[in-house]
């Protein structure tokens, strides 16, 4: 599918200019379209963050005044029981947010990748710390590039500013309430995995044994994306997700090893307008550790 013919395909999803600019983002409008982007360059209340993991393709060239965070370091820690690659807690995601930055709790935040997925993370993080002014640029440094817009080789140092923390409890599951809520008619889990990993055959290494939790169903999150930064057609993506029976009646839990494909899949559906999506972050790094917890094993120990 052609770039031109792609991108009028998420225009439902896409945040108009107007209210882009008075910082007025809504809630299930994740993308702006790059052109649109291009013209809140050096806008006041506008913070572009590149979230590329290459520094090197930083320094070579970046859109004008975005800051460089390398997510897949900056934001995973070892949480409780030793659970890798989950959420830093409140206090540090304040200071992230705020003094390395540069957001306030008024600031547009536009992000950009060149993989489709880094920056969706912290999308999902930002959301979840009450940060509803976020929005990925469609298609990402791929289509930046593409469009021949602005580009600049110049760091940039950030003011630091004040950022409060709102937690959304409701992006959030953890082991105890997904097991309250197993069996429930109206959640359904959805594992972000691989086939391979959500049947058991291969495992992260941080996973203790091979497997799923169980009634999840299974739609590997990169999938979903042509060429990394484009998504796929929309109605071919609901079509598959409401053959899974994940439909918009239902509350959506998603998992992957440790929340970071699981991210991933919450912007999809959210982008696809899905109401009620949450990440449970410890994902089965935790839950295959846990003697109690069901599972649903594979051959991979």
């Amino acid at each position: 599918m052609k770039r031109t013919t792609r991108l009028m395909l998420v225009l439902a999803m896409v945040i108009a200019l107007v209210p882009l600019a008075a910082g007025q983002a809504s809630a299930d409008k994740v993308f702006v379209r790059a052109d649109q982007a291009a013209e809140l360059i050096g806008t006041p209340g506008v913070r572009f963050i590149d979230c590329r993991r290459d520094e090197a393709q930083y320094a070579k060239g970046h859109v004008p005044g975005a800051v460089f965070f390398q997510v897949n370091k900056a934001l995973r820690v070892t949480g409780a029981w030793e659970v890798p690659g989950v959420r830093r807690g409140l206090e540090d995601q304040e200071e992230l947010f705020g003094r390395q930055l540069g957001i306030s709790n008024d600031t547009m935040v536009i992000l950009y990748d060149s993989e489709g997925w880094d920056a969706t993370r912290l999308f999902w993080e930002l959301k979840y710390t009450g940060h509803d002014k976020v929005a990925l640029i469609y298609g990402g440094w791929p289509e930046w590039t593409a469009q021949k817009l602005p580009v600049s080789d110049k760091k940039v140092t950030v003011e630091p500013e004040v950022f409060v923390a709102t937690p959304q409890p409701e992006l959030l599951a953890t082991a105890s309430y997904i097991l309250k809520n197993l069996g429930d008619p109206n959640v359904v889990l959805l594992d972000a995995r691989t086939p391979d990993q959500s049947k058991g055959a291969t495992k992260a290494p941080m996973a203790k044994v091979g497997g799923r939790i169980p009634t999840a169903v299974n739609a590997y999150t990169l999938a979903n994306w042509e060429d990394k930064t484009y998504l796929k057609d929309p109605g071919e993506l609901e079509e598959m997700y409401t053959s899974l029976g994940v439909t918009r009646d239902k509350e959506v839990i998603v998992f992957c090893n440790t929340g970071y494909w699981a991210s991933n899949t919450f912007f999809i559906l959210k982008a696809l307008d899905y109401p009620n999506v949450r990440v449970y972050d410890y994902s089965w790094a935790e839950w295959s550790g846990k003697g109690f917890l069901p599972k649903i094993e594979g051959a991979a120990k």
